[in-house]
């Protein structure tokens, strides 16, 4: 049994570099692939991000980065998010 090969992307809103992505995307290489975006709430969630890029949606850029950098920066998010959450639960209001 193979591995199904994943993609990931960083998404560079606002300035943001790919060591310092505003958000996480991972593309599974199925029939027909899967999309999904990494969400605050520490899921993987599917997404039409790609889809809508490659029609022109262009507001915010991306680039691709490896499973070993996109899990060093998963894992900071996954550390430094709840934390964030309960110091200010009230972050969704606004």
């Amino acid at each position: 049994m193979t591995d199904t090969p994943v993609t990931y992307y960083a998404l560079l809103a606002g300035g943001r570099t790919p060591d310092n992505p505003s958000g996480m995307v991972r593309r599974t290489h199925t029939t027909p692939p899967t999309d999904e975006v990494f969400t605050r709430d520490l899921t993987w969630q599917p997404t039409e991000y790609l889809a809508r890029y490659r029609l022109g949606h262009t507001d915010t850029d991306h680039v691709e980065v490896g499973e070993q950098e996109a899990t060093a920066i998963l894992d900071r998010w996954r550390a430094k998010w709840p934390m964030q959450d309960a110091l200010d639960p009230e972050w969704r209001d606004r």
